[in-house]
């Protein structure tokens, strides 16, 4: 199910979109993993793609095949051992799609990531001594850098982390994160086209108490 993260079939069209990655990750390496992708802002125009069903060549999937590609990740994800409350959801009144889970360990976590790309056997994230580390990789349509008439919108739209800990965070390696007032909480936003030029610029690395 290559490019579940529905919103790919959008990117090319749309402008104003945002993409948010959340973890809530405890000190025994299980937690909660979401990937919400939010065309809100542009839903007029998320909502033509679909009605016209090709767009430049590609073929954009219904409604109905939409919730039929979320319906089976989720089937394909609670398989996975160690996978418990898969989720997924959509609003196509404004154009919100949402993929859901808790995992009991980091093995686990990646395997569900990569079963979001099937052909994917990266390492997402990595445990190294104290540090948790982010390899960073999403399924996002590289061509779309090509067309330079693009870029500003998606220069406008984005890419968030938001990754939440039990133990308080000491450093951390990217210099474009924030850590928040509790130091249990680290966020990273990059817009969408540098991104895309370098999904490094994502990567993170983060060192516990």
């Amino acid at each position: 199910m290559k490019k579940i993260l529905v919103g790919c079939f959008f990117f090319s069209f749309v402008s104003c979109f945002e993409v948010t990655e959340t973890l809530n990750h405890a000190s025994n390496d299980s937690g909660s993993y979401s990937l919400v992708v939010d065309f809100s802002n542009s839903w007029l125009k998320t909502k033509s793609a679909i009605l016209l069903k090709e767009v430049d060549g590609v073929s954009i999937p219904s409604e109905a095949e939409i919730k039929s590609k979320l319906a089976k990740f989720r089937s394909e994800a609670a398989k996975i051992k160690g996978t418990s409350n898969v989720s997924t959801s959509y609003d196509f009144s404004a154009y919100i799609f949402k993929v859901n889970f808790s995992y009991d360990s980091i093995a686990t976590l990646n395997a569900v990531l990569n079963a979001i790309d099937k052909k994917s056997t990266l390492v997402h994230f990595k445990k190294n001594g104290s540090k948790i580390e982010r390899i960073a990789s999403y399924p996002l349509p590289k061509n779309l850098i090509k067309n330079d008439d693009k870029k500003e919108d998606l220069q406008n739209a984005s890419l968030t982390a938001v990754y939440s800990f039990e133990n308080q965070v000491t450093t951390v390696e990217n210099p474009k994160s924030k850590i928040s007032k509790s130091k249990k909480t680290v966020f990273l936003k990059q817009n969408i086209w540098n991104v895309l030029q370098n999904s490094k610029i994502m990567n993170n690395s983060i060192s516990f108490d």
